[in-house]
């Protein structure tokens, strides 16, 4: 790719990876794919943490055809082997791709396959003013089935009422920069900010657990406006043995377990729901509750809906091809025949185990 002279947004994608050998070629393939409708220079790069598969080895056979690869393999040390030193790891290895403050970082987790568009809607939403953007993270139709039909009962009946809150959030807390069509959800699966935010933040943030969330809430601390658009699309699995102690993948497997009357994880009766800083036990939902509360947000929107609607912003969701909505991108087994050397770390106190750092 010629990029001499180039004007526009330079995008590094920061990618931290922990034996993801059978998510990681699908996911490159997406990423390469958005990257092929950029228009401009993208890097890859991954961070592979603490790896016992061959995710080091997978690593060592791609070439991207639109996309720049770098990757390095770490270990973690002990204290530090968690999402939160992962994911800033790669980030700041991504941040030493851009130079200009208008560039932008992204990242997205190894298990998820990134829409086609997903660069371009970014680009679109900072250009239109948001300093970072926080991507919407859909599960993949064939993972939700492979969990059987309970399961995905339950999960759909939660997406309803999410969704339901989104709306009403949208509603209750008018933002003339974040307007509905929007969503409430801040996950590693699709995060994207200028250079200049990241710099003025500190870097990501390294708690254990959330550190996704972590980032935004230094966003906004730090005077930036995030946009939480419905267009920027992700897709990702819906495993029920994840990486990160604590996470989404600990979520779901929660969910799918528990029983019916079982409080259900960060999940409010409305409208408690809409300020969970001050939500309480007895305002958490179980199963059995969660029918109800639907049908309670449900008869409150009607309600609004009737009187001043919250202001709209009109999208254009793009088709994606396949005989699966969800299904954006086919797994390369092979992106070429060359070896793509290892990016080295260097000069990071504290997380990394130097003897271990060389790709």
């Amino acid at each position: 790719m010629n990029i001499g002279g180039y004007q526009g947004h330079r995008i590094a994608v920061a990618l931290p990876a922990r034996d993801e050998e059978a998510d990681l070629p699908a996911c490159l393939a997406a990423l390469d794919d958005a990257a092929s409708r950029h228009g401009g220079p993208v890097t890859v790069v991954v961070v592979a943490n603490n790896c016992r598969d061959r995710t080091a080895a997978i690593l060592q056979t791609v070439r991207l055809r639109h996309a720049m690869l770098r990757w390095s393999a770490v270990s973690l040390l002990p204290d530090h082997r968690h999402a939160g030193w992962a994911r800033r790891l790669a980030f700041d290895a991504a941040a030493d791709h851009l130079c200009r403050p208008t560039d932008i970082l992204v990242s997205t987790d190894a298990d998820t396959e990134v829409a086609p568009d997903w660069l371009v809607r970014t680009v679109a939403r900072i250009d239109a003013g948001a300093d970072a953007v926080a991507g919407r993270a859909l599960t993949r139709r064939a993972d939700r089935a492979a969990l059987g039909r309970r399961a995905v009962d339950r999960l759909n009946l939660l997406g309803r009422y999410y969704t339901a809150l989104d709306w009403l959030r949208a509603d209750t807390e008018r933002d003339a920069h974040d307007v509905w069509p929007r969503h409430h959800y801040e996950g590693g699966a699709s995060i994207a900010l200028t250079l200049d935010l990241y710099r003025r933040i500190g870097g990501a943030p390294t708690p254990s657990l959330a550190e996704d969330r972590a980032l935004f809430d230094a966003v906004r601390r730090a005077g930036g406006r995030v946009r939480h658009p419905v267009d920027v699309r992700v897709f990702t699995s819906s495993r029920t043995q994840g990486r990160a102690p604590g996470g989404m993948a600990d979520a779901f497997a929660q969910w799918i377990a528990q029983g019916d009357d079982d409080p259900l994880h960060e999940t409010y009766a409305f409208p408690a729901a809409l300020d969970p800083a001050s939500a309480g036990a007895e305002d958490r939902l179980s199963f059995r509750t969660l029918p109800a509360a639907v049908r309670a947000a449900g008869a409150t929107i009607r309600a609004r809906r009737s009187a001043t609607p919250p202001q709209v912003e009109p999208i254009l969701l793009s088709s994606i091809p396949g005989d699966d909505i969800d299904r954006i991108a086919q797994p390369l087994p092979q992106f070429g025949d060359g070896v793509v050397p290892g990016l080295g770390i260097v000069g990071i106190p504290g997380p990394v185990d130097e003897q271990h750092m060389p790709a």
